[in-house]
């Protein structure tokens, strides 16, 4: 259970960047950075999330696993959601300057 929620979290993130680096940053660099504060910030609703539902309904997370999950989407997540916001920054940058005239 441990797995699928980490793993939706971070789908979850990776598709957030995604959205940022095409149409909400100016930058590459601002894509970057708003990228891996998304990917924070869903390894930290991950960790907040499964908690509390295993507050409410005992014996549905193991905590041993939950722990391993929570550090690994911490080192992973940020980095990923950075680098696909700024690739895609980036992509969009040299589309939109294949279409200029000059």
């Amino acid at each position: 259970m441990e797995s699928i929620t980490a793993v939706v979290a971070a789908g979850v993130a990776f598709a957030l960047s995604y959205y940022i680096g095409r149409a909400q940053a100016s930058t590459t660099l601002s894509a970057t950075v708003m990228g891996g504060i998304c990917g924070l910030a869903f390894a930290v609703l991950f960790f907040i999330t499964t908690v509390a539902i295993g507050a409410v309904v005992p014996g549905m997370f193991d905590g041993w696993m939950l722990g391993i999950h929570f550090i690994v989407l911490l080192l992973v997540v940020p980095l990923g959601s950075a680098a696909i916001a700024a690739l895609e920054h980036r992509h969009l940058e040299k589309v939109e300057a294949r279409r200029l005239p000059f």
